[in-house]
């Protein structure tokens, strides 16, 4: 026993000091990691606390308000194990934490009274998250080029179809996808299997959680299908692009005796008779809540030589189940990303692009149709941070998306605002002139709107989203209208509508030539705004004339310091503005000023912003009595990255 005890400890130190050199290590040159550091100042004369203008106020959430400063870190990490895979994760502290918060861990105690300082929940504890995380895998085949699992912003889909998410969301969307190319890589395609977000891509903001006819919402089965071709015939020159969207939103089978709150689980109905063909078999069946295809067809080429043409045909199609989605129009005031009802329709949207025409130097028209149905509904759509149309629209800064499910919140006063364009019918023509040191850039858009009719259902089909009427002063944006800043972006529907716009505008550009190259902006809009209502009178009929002006100076000091600074006067005369039928309706004269400066310093790796403002709004209410706003508010920002 002793020898052969001798002898199995040989072998192993023997094994030990002759395999130690092959031991499995990371390889330094495989990492690639990199950081960052983003702290943001918020501040204006209210009361409210928090470090992001707009949460989302259906939440009881307590990060939103204009008043604190808040950091964050990011920490990015880009492995590459052999030239066949690639992987990637990206960890980031918690929003929501004040610098005010000291030492805040996440508990919440306290509801009453409360000095502990660690109150708050884990919205203000500064934890890391896992937010993103991806594998690429190539293989070695000529037709499929990447294999990609996990997280992804879908920037390769069409925003009529499925779209980009907001930046925010970036690494939340996961799915598997499938890139390659075929016919010599004229035909590019990308196949996608794309988790459905639980929180807003169906009726009701989820695909079941909160829904009251669901007891148990059953959301992991839940997904999208995508595809994408784009062929490109070079003897055309015609590029065509197709994209393709299916979501499915599964439910429990209620009635299934096997599932969890079933109906009938023992299979006797109410009188305690025996249900014919009800019996368990240890499985679940599964219905529809929700199901919405999507496709679009898009065509560019050069028929001539400076003349680009770009032209789009989709359409839009949701099913639902009364027995498992609730009316969240009727339940919800008006409020819904959707109609409650099935819905087929279509949209187009046809784009010229014509560059010195006739030899004319320096001139660029742009030519723009667009019709877009009453019925187009699209709950996977781009929320934000796209545009479709061509036309500055009537929020200037933001863009038109064809969702009823924009995404206006978890941003600052800032950010752009975007609106619906479903039901919107016209065209854009834009001219872009070039002339010297100036530069010009006219608009002239035309709206009449499929959604105009008569004696709409408003109460239990179309959401009209509560505030419809005014023009709407994302500037003054607050989600309970307290500030009266008129019709919600994403309200199409009206009971009585009889609407037509016209949209002009010019922008100039001076590039000065002075200082260091002071650059000059001036911008003018008219908005002519018209709606007849209800039709069987015209005590009721709304005219908006709405101007909007700006003039802004630019200025880059050195490499490392720009200044901006400049100022804004709107004046808006609407005529029955707001308010109904059995009340009367009340004109409206606004005048609504800016004066605002900012400046960026770039310094050694670290970057500091400043946007600071002061508003003043005169409401001439002749109903609800007339009110001024004065505001003041800023926003401060320092990014550190290696």
């Amino acid at each position: 026993m002793k020898t052969s005890s001798v002898r199995v400890a040989t072998l192993v130190l023997v094994s030990s000091t002759l395999f130690w050199g092959l031991e499995a290590r990371a390889d330094i040159r495989n990492w690639d990691i990199s950081g960052q550091i983003y702290t943001k100042w918020l501040y204006r004369n209210n009361d409210q606390m928090g470090i992001v203008n707009y949460g989302n106020p259906f939440w009881p959430e307590n990060f939103s308000g204009d008043n604190g400063v808040g950091s964050e870190f990011e920490w990015n990490i880009r492995g590459t194990p052999s030239r066949f895979v690639t992987a990637y994760v990206r960890v980031k502290s918690r929003f929501g934490s004040t610098w005010h918060d000291f030492w805040e861990n996440g508990d919440f105690w306290y509801p009453q009274e409360n000095t502990s300082g660690q109150s708050l929940g884990m919205d203000h504890a500064e934890y890391m998250k896992l937010r993103g995380y991806a594998m690429d895998i190539h293989p070695p085949y000529a037709w499929l080029d990447n294999i990609h699992i996990g997280s992804t912003d879908v920037g390769f889909f069409n925003t009529w179809t499925f779209g980009r998410v907001r930046y925010i969301d970036r690494d939340n969307t996961k799915g598997v996808f499938f890139q390659g190319s075929l016919l010599d890589g004229d035909l590019r395609w990308t196949l996608g299997i794309i988790a459905l977000p639980r929180l807003w891509a169906g009726p009701g903001w989820s695909t079941g959680v909160g829904d009251v006819v669901l007891n148990n919402p059953f959301h992991t089965m839940d997904y999208g299908y995508a595809l994408h071709m784009d062929h490109y015939l070079d003897a055309l020159g015609l590029d065509t692009i197709v994209d393709l969207l299916f979501t499915n939103d599964f439910e429990i089978d209620v009635a299934d005796p096997d599932a969890d709150g079933s109906l009938y689980p023992n299979c006797l109905d109410e009188l305690d008779n025996a249900i014919p063909g009800c019996e368990p078999d240890g499985a679940v069946d599964l219905e529809g809540r929700y199901r919405q295809f999507l496709g679009s067809l898009q065509l560019r080429f050069e028929p001539v030589r400076d003349l680009g043409v770009d032209l789009l045909g989709a359409i839009a199609m949701q099913r639902i189940n009364e027995l498992t989605m609730s009316n969240g129009v009727a339940l919800n005031a008006g409020v819904s990303p959707v109609p409650y009802k099935d819905t087929l329709d279509w949209a187009a949207r046809a784009r010229f692009d014509i560059v010195e025409p006739f030899g004319a130097r320096n001139l660029h028209f742009q030519l723009e149709y667009f019709n877009i149905g009453e019925d187009w509904v699209n709950t996977f759509s781009a929320r934000r941070e796209d545009d479709v149309l061509l036309t500055d629209g009537f929020i200037t800064g933001g863009g038109q998306l064809p969702t009823l499910n924009i995404a206006n919140e978890f941003m600052d006063f800032n950010d752009g605002f975007y609106e619906s364009c479903i039901g919107w019918h016209g065209g854009t023509l834009l001219i872009d002139y070039i002339l010297g040191n100036f530069q010009f850039l006219l608009e002239q858009t035309a709206i009449t709107y499929n959604t105009n009719m008569q004696d709409r259902d408003t109460d239990a089909v179309y959401p009209n989203f509560l505030h419809h009427q005014g023009y709407t002063d994302t500037w003054f944006f607050d989600y309970a209208n307290t500030l009266d800043r008129g019709r919600d972006p994403r309200a199409v529907y009206q009971e009585n509508q009889d609407r037509f716009s016209l949209i002009s505008g010019l922008r100039t550009t001076w590039d000065t030539g002075w200082l260091t190259g002071l650059e000059i902006e001036a911008f003018a809009k008219f908005i002519r705004d018209t709606d007849g209502r209800d039709l069987s009178t015209d005590r009721d009929d709304y005219t908006g004339n709405l101007l909007f002006t700006q003039l802004k100076f630019s200025l880059p000091i050195n490499n490392e310091i720009d200044i901006n600074f400049g100022g804004n006067f709107d004046r808006w005369d609407e005529e029955n503005r707001s308010g109904n039928p059995a009340e009367g309706y009340s004109d409206y004269m606004t005048l609504r000023g800016r004066a605002f400066a900012g400046f960026t310093f770039n310094f050694g790796g670290a970057t500091f912003g400043y946007h600071g403002e002061w508003v003043l709004k005169d409401q001439e209410r002749e109903i609800q009595g007339d009110r001024t706003l004065d505001i003041f508010r800023s926003k401060a920002y320092l990014t550190v990255a290696w």
